[in-house]
């Protein structure tokens, strides 16, 4: 009878260790580092070191241009855009000098020795961003030769290319920090964002984000290079204004103007690697895509949608960007990736117009708006897609996208950038006075603005807590996207 015992107890544990062992393996992907989890937070500064000058417990980035102007900025003509400003020899970037400095015991001055420093080639980026005041930067680090130099910073992965964004018109400062991190929870790749202070040829701009771009790299999108001489390649391509992009495709949803005012550009293979026969592969490969998308094949459990997409990460990036209200999402700042032979993924970019910070209208915690977005229109015409976002969003609304997270979340942010807030409006205060209120730096109407930053920070919370109730109460009526009565390809699905 012992041993008996003894055998069911030991299979028992090996059950037990094959379970573990299975759990472990769906967790393969990249743990999210967050940074107010795991860097030192702020503290009282003495007397001494107050009289001692600009100290921060956040890394301090140095760009300095020896007094050049910065590219990329909108130039008027009789008060209309007519395009960016070029340097003076015509072009788009200027090389200035990058250094970050970053202790890790948590005092940075700006004077201190710099943990890493590089040449970089710097521009102004974004789109209604960039009449903002309080510039965003694309940053290019390059070797003294003007090659591509990757480095690590703050403990993200080395790479050589990064976005400084300036929270601006994100009065709260934290969208884009908390959206990617909780994004970076859920989806195998999000990109990583660091809080820094920026200072500019010696002069304080503010709390920033230095942001992972939207790339290829080992610890990146990683996905593999052409081979020399092959058309077939796996791409990186983003969703955009049309005519913004350097390699814009006309695909399917573009000449049948599904896209509207959207375009695809090919954001990798770059413009090393890109030649005509891969932009034609990519384009034949993406058209044919769309075209079983806007098909009646689209739910055929063989030749449908999900032979190509993969569902679960178009499903988790689809209640990310409902849930906060990214309207943005699947029209402008749209990043999509694809292995050669693997299906296509999304990846998440641009929090700062979510959770109704939307410039023109207001977007309020009611309603749904990814329906109205290229593909996602379509692909909400399969139930089995529908079914996997309900899903999904029912399992994240108990944990990461729970009220309780999310307001820990932003509890604990707040406490560890202690006065930076406070450091940043010591420069860009003037945005609380509604005397200046103006359509370019405010939302509009201007009774949409807040006239402090506690005012700010609470409209988010506000926000989040109604978003969630509201989509609890009403994510089931996605389903009414694929009826029968509604299309003919809301079948069984895939």
């Amino acid at each position: 009878m012992r041993s008996k015992l003894v055998y069911i107890a030991a299979a028992l544990c090996m059950l037990l260790l094959c379970l573990a062992l299975q759990g472990l393996e769906a967790k393969t992907g990249p743990m999210r580092v967050h940074q107010h989890r795991v860097s030192p937070a702020a503290q009282t500064a003495s007397a001494e070191a107050e009289e001692a000058g600009f100290r921060t417990h956040l890394p301090i980035v140095r760009l300095t241009t020896g007094g050049r102007e910065i590219p990329g900025a909108p130039v008027l003509e009789d008060g209309k855009f007519a395009g960016y400003a070029t340097a003076e020899n015509g072009a788009t970037a200027i090389t200035a000098e990058f250094a970050l400095i970053d202790s890790g015991s948590g005092a940075n001055a700006p004077e201190d020795r710099p943990a890493v420093s590089s040449p970089a080639t710097v521009r102004y980026r974004g789109n209604s961003s960039r009449f903002f005041d309080k510039k965003s930067y694309s940053i290019h680090l390059v070797t003294e030769q003007g090659l591509e130099n990757p480095l690590a910073l703050s403990g993200m992965a080395a790479h050589d290319e990064w976005v400084l964004n300036g929270p601006f018109l994100d009065r709260t400062l934290l969208r884009n920090y908390l959206c990617m991190n909780i994004a970076g929870e859920i989806m195998d790749y999000a990109p990583n964002v660091r809080y820094c202070e920026l200072f500019l040829d010696g002069a304080y701009q503010g709390l920033y984000l230095l942001m992972e771009s939207v790339s290829r790299g080992e610890n990146r999108i990683n996905i593999a290079k052409p081979g020399r001489n092959s058309s077939v390649t796996g791409y990186i391509v983003r969703f955009d204004r049309a005519d913004k992009g350097d390699h814009e495709l006309n695909n399917f949803t573009r000449y049948t103007f599904r896209a509207e005012v959207s375009a695809l550009d090919v954001r990798y293979p770059g413009k090393t690697l890109i030649n005509e026969a891969r932009m034609h592969y990519i384009e034949q490969d993406l058209s044919h895509i769309e075209k079983v998308l806007y098909s009646s094949e689209l739910s055929d459990s063989k030749t449908g949608a999900a032979k190509y997409l993969d569902y679960r990460a178009f499903a988790q990036y689809f209640v990310i960007n409902e849930f906060f209200r990214n309207v943005d999402a699947g029209r402008f700042s749209t990043y999509y990736f694809k292995e050669a032979r693997g299906k296509l993924k999304p990846c998440v970019w641009d929090f700062n117009n979510a959770c109704d910070n939307y410039i023109d209208y207001i977007w309020d915690e009611t309603g749904f708006s990814m329906q109205n977005a290229p593909w996602f229109g379509a692909l909400l015409r399969d139930r089995h897609f529908v079914a996997t976002v309900v899903e999904t969003y029912r399992a994240l609304r108990k944990e990461v996208l729970s009220d309780a997270y999310l307001m820990q979340y932003m509890d604990e942010t707040l406490a560890w950038l202690g006065d930076a807030p406070a450091r940043n409006y010591g420069v860009w205060g003037w945005v609380f006075d509604l005397n200046h209120h103006n359509g370019m730096t405010y939302l509009t109407p201007a009774e949409r603005n807040y006239e402090s930053y506690d005012e700010a920070v609470q409209q988010l919370r506000d926000f989040l807590t109604a978003r969630g109730a509201w989509l609890d109460a009403h994510i089931d009526a996605l389903f009414q996207y694929c009826h029968p009565s509604k299309n003919t390809a809301g079948g069984d699905g895939a």
